[in-house]
């Protein structure tokens, strides 16, 4: 094949470790870099320069496989069909599972989806808008500085939809919340003692599914759906949407539930009152901005992650141990090469199996060693061949700027990473 690209020419133990130190710019099409790249053969053995390039790739796409997998279920989790959501109805029948009783876990508060904000579909309000999710999503993510902790499930909350059949009032909703997280921890707690549920019993007695103090005494709410009208008015030239531009549109309920006794200190709403936006509903008859409090998204994020720390704080201090690995995540992905098996729960060690096979079978032996090294090297040139970044939560949204960088060096190592009590 003598017209077939070949690395020669990149191929110098003088490679900087950083594969976007030098990129060098090209003409090529998005298409003509693809089918350049895709074509590449790869002389070997490689250089050692390059060879650390392709480590620190691998590197990266063992906490991307991961992320994207966790992006994808919480998307699924949060904006998609019923049977994968918690509902409240008029009665607490549908925590119906272990699985789905761990939904209340590892997470510092609940999200509930009036019906207000719910979209319509076979004639009846189920549909929550994906990208008011994604929103909800991107300022959690940006909060933590793109290294949160997604180990069992972590995330801001947990969302429950409410139906046609449930409260219709904020008060319906906070005194519904208890009986449901007791409905949950009880669910739990027998499948801990009774042994029922083989696939759940490792992971809660190793106490990976925790519910977080905090989790009983806070809720958040959203009942509106201010980003619709917006959609025109944000769109760029690309015709996508940045999450970052338009989340301080809407606006997030956070409600006391009154259940504070197991916290370090009573919730106080004092710092968000300078941020309040009239509660402007009818169904509440408390004070406004003591027990219930309106703000835009941003706002209530931050509050929330803020008290999550500041319990975590309280019970476990300077926490620095590494998180346990949730082995649910990318597990097949994660795998090392054939001949070595198991599950691996470290990046480095990922990134050095799959380099040792390459070594032993050559790189275009392994499929991920061969789009890192293709990968690598298109970097170099300035192009993108089968990139890192996360899947999207909607095509016409662009999420949080800085989300795939430099930490995926070191994802795990955050102090943002100890995992939820």
């Amino acid at each position: 094949m003598p017209n077939t690209p070949t690395l020669d020419a990149m191929d110098s133990s003088d490679i900087s470790s950083n594969q976007c130190d030098h990129p060098i710019a090209t003409s090529r099409s998005s298409r003509d870099a693809w089918d350049y790249w895709r074509c590449l053969v790869t002389p070997e053995p490689i250089s050692n320069g390059l060879r650390e390039m392709i480590r620190l790739d691998l590197r990266k796409q063992w906490y991307s496989d991961r992320l994207n997998e966790f992006r994808f279920w919480t998307h699924t989790n949060w904006a998609r069909v019923d049977s994968e959501k918690i509902l409240l109805d008029s009665d607490l029948s549908n925590i119906d599972s272990p699985r789905k009783a761990t939904f209340f876990c590892n997470r510092p508060s609940a999200f509930y989806w009036l019906q207000g904000i719910q979209e319509v579909a076979c004639g009846e309000r189920f549909i929550t808008p994906t990208y008011v999710f994604a929103t909800i999503f991107g300022e959690w993510y940006r909060q933590y500085d793109s290294q949160p902790n997604i180990e069992f499930g972590h995330s801001l909350a947990n969302p429950v939809r409410v139906t046609e059949r449930g409260p219709a009032t904020i008060r319906g909703v906070v005194e519904a919340h208890i009986p449901l997280l007791e409905k949950a921890k009880s669910i739990l707690y027998e499948v801990d003692q009774e042994g029922s549920s083989p696939t759940f019993i490792p992971r809660l007695r190793a106490g990976n599914y925790r519910i977080h103090p905090l989790y009983k005494a806070l809720i958040l709410m959203v009942d509106r759906n201010e980003l619709r009208d917006r959609m025109a008015e944000f769109r760029r030239p690309d015709r996508y949407i940045r999450l970052q531009d338009i989340a301080h549109f809407q606006s997030i309920i956070i409600a006391r539930t009154g259940a504070e006794d197991q916290l370090s200190a009573p919730i106080s709403f004092e710092s968000l009152h300078s941020k309040a936006l009239p509660l402007d509903r009818i169904d509440f008859d408390g004070e406004p901005n003591v027990d219930v409090i309106r703000v835009p998204l941003p706002d209530a994020v931050r509050f929330v992650i803020d008290l999550e720390k500041r319990e975590d704080f309280a019970a476990h201090g300077e926490k620095t141990t590494m998180p346990t690995i949730d082995r649910c995540i990318s597990e097949t992905c994660r795998k090392v090469f054939a001949e070595a098996g198991g599950f691996c729960d470290s990046q480095d060690t990922w990134a050095d199996e799959h380099i040792a096979a390459a070594e032993k079978h050559g790189y275009e032996h392994c499929a991920h060693t061969a789009r890192s090294i293709r990968r690598v090297q298109a970097q170099m040139q300035g192009e993108v061949y089968m990139d890192l970044s996360p899947v999207w939560f909607a095509s016409h949204w662009i999420d949080y700027e800085g989300e795939l960088g430099e930490q995926f060096q070191e994802p795990l190592t955050s102090t943002n990473s100890g995992q939820s009590p």
